[in-house]
């Protein structure tokens, strides 16, 4: 008579050792990284777009669109006499621009 075979459930419950990645920095879910995301500040939540996660899940090309939109809100906030506003902006264009660095 030959031996019963064991179920998948008896073969995963014997299975010793753990599978774990290295840690890479990157955070992987499921589709790409929300264009904005909220950040707790001190006078609340705003929204950003430029987080570490965002920047390295997209592309150069999306990169590249985020620099040019980001440049003209800046010269668009500085015409307007918002310079809290293109003082963010700016800091943005910063983190965007060294992303494409990182990746060149």
């Amino acid at each position: 008579m030959s031996e019963e075979k064991p179920s998948a459930r008896d073969l995963v419950r014997k299975r010793a050792r753990t599978y774990k990645q290295d840690e890479t920095g990157r955070h992987h879910h499921i589709g790409g990284a929300p264009e904005r995301q909220p950040m707790l500040t001190e006078d609340g939540a705003t929204l950003i777009g430029t987080s570490a996660v965002q920047l390295a899940n997209r592309t150069i090309a999306q990169l590249q669109e985020q620099r040019r939109r980001a440049e003209q809100a800046m010269a668009a906030a500085a015409s307007d006499l918002r310079f809290e506003d293109a003082a963010r902006l700016r800091d943005d264009l910063a983190a965007v621009d060294a992303e494409l660095e990182r990746r060149t």
